[in-house]
């Protein structure tokens, strides 16, 4: 590896490094002021938020478990330009930890929350540019990566809702977070990896309109979310341009 790519790889690791902390700070001030706060109304005070406040909390400890006990090359990465990281474990990581940001806690500062999610985009980003010298498509290589960024905003937080079938609602929308963000996160390894040239494929994509069709379609009258919505379709457009593209960079 030349010396630019080792200080390439460094400044990526330090990204994803932002990406924990910030996102890991954001959550533990939302349990700690839930808990703790003048208004705070404890983890338990209803279905809705036993299951948020439960999900982020596990997903916290489970990030400092994997952080300390598979990703330990990681951690020499920030300080050793000649270790590269683990990206599967790291990637695998970063999806349990993005597990606590899909779902709306008591508390939440958002814009910490796309801070987060703008080191490790960035992160990405920079991965992709240390990868594209060996791909056969840069062309693709980058319209994959831009149709993940548009793909993971389309992933809906789950929100409290108060329609007739809250509950339907409630579970059906953990179901579509949890699943969109295994999406998310095995795209995401093949970022770290060097094998995005080509992340278009049908399941994701089918998976996100059907589910986000649903979740949206429930609060229509309560509530659009129209920040999913406009990725929703962003990101179908984006799969059904690229396929066509794709197809005709192979003849």
């Amino acid at each position: 590896m030349k010396a630019s790519e080792h200080k390439l790889s460094i400044v990526i690791s330090w990204l994803v490094l932002v990406y924990f902390a910030v996102l890991f700070a954001e959550r533990v001030q939302s349990m700690a002021r839930t808990v703790y706060g003048p208004n705070g109304k404890g983890l338990l005070s209803s279905g809705f938020d036993t299951y948020v406040n439960l999900l982020t909390c596990i997903s916290l400890l489970a990030t400092l478990v994997l952080l300390v006990t598979i990703n330990r090359d990681f951690l020499r990465s920030l300080i050793d330009s000649s270790t590269v990281p683990d990206y599967t474990r790291l990637s695998v990581t970063a999806g349990v930890l993005l597990l606590a940001g899909m779902v709306h806690t008591e508390n939440t500062i958002a814009p910490l929350q796309f801070g987060a999610y703008g080191a490790i985009i960035l992160a990405m980003v920079l991965r992709t540019a240390e990868t594209a010298p060996a791909a056969d498509s840069k062309f693709k290589l980058w319209y994959s990566l831009a149709y993940l960024t548009v793909f993971s905003m389309s992933i809906p937080v789950m929100y409290r809702s108060f329609i007739e079938k809250a509950t339907l609602f409630h579970i059906i929308a953990a179901v579509t977070a949890i699943v969109l963000v295994v999406c998310f996160t095995y795209m995401m390894r093949l970022v770290f990896i060097g094998k995005a040239e080509d992340l278009l494929f049908f399941a994701p994509v089918i998976i996100m309109a059907v589910l986000d069709a649903v979740v949206i379609g429930m609060r229509w009258n309560e509530e659009v979310n129209s920040f999913a919505l406009i990725f929703a379709i962003a990101a179908a457009a984006m799969f059904v341009i690229g396929k066509v593209i794709f197809g005709l960079i192979k003849k």
